[in-house]
């Protein structure tokens, strides 16, 4: 059995490997002789510390939702700071839907949130964190009539950033980049339906 600081150790060193390769060339292609030789690893050490290709999914799953979750940990502690409404949703934008790289792997890994119910209860209760994110903000700047208006405006605003995240990936941009943006912050402060 291996020393815990040495399994954790190797499992960064072999999810760090993961992570390029989903980054440079997608999952479909992904393989464990490729993750062992780009972790610099022996094959049979790369099963032992992470198992078959199922396995390295769930565990770089489990990356990219960590990821996510210290994001969110830094918008809520921007909201404690005080920070405006508007301000927090740029930074959803920008910092946690914005980021090319979590989108990215997120876009990868989407297809396996299909095959396992772990998945789809990490994944739903991220975005389900990011929304009572916003609509806490919003309910302390004293935006909406109602929580369920601010939950609806902040699912919207999550559900323009996600859509628009997948967009960029595949060439499909709005002509004004700050099109979105304009548009979350209408839909953020204008008048809406109790």
């Amino acid at each position: 059995m291996a020393r815990p600081k040495m399994e954790t150790e190797r499992k960064a060193q072999i999810l760090d490997a993961l992570e390029r390769i989903v980054l440079r060339d997608g999952l479909a292609k992904l393989t464990l002789a490729k993750v062992a030789e780009e972790a610099g690893l022996p094959r049979s050490l790369l099963r032992y510390f992470a198992g078959n290709k199922i396995d390295l999914v769930l565990l770089l799953f489990d990356r990219m939702i960590e990821r996510g979750e210290a994001k969110l940990e830094q918008l809520e502690q921007v909201r404690q700071e005080g920070l405006s409404a508007p301000k927090l949703v740029d930074l959803v934008l920008d910092e946690l839907l914005g980021d090319e790289d979590l989108s990215l792997m997120v876009d990868e890994l989407w297809p396996y949130a299909a095959l396992d119910d772990r998945i789809q209860e990490r994944l739903r209760g991220l975005y389900q964190r990011l929304c009572l994110e916003l609509s806490t903000h919003m309910a302390a700047d004293g935006i909406g009539n109602s929580d369920q208006d601010r939950e609806r405006r902040a699912y919207g605003i999550v559900s323009m950033g996600f859509g628009a995240a997948f967009f960029v990936d595949i060439g499909f941009m709005p002509p004004n980049p700050d099109a979105l943006r304009k548009v979350a912050h209408q839909l953020l402060l204008s008048d809406g339906p109790d």
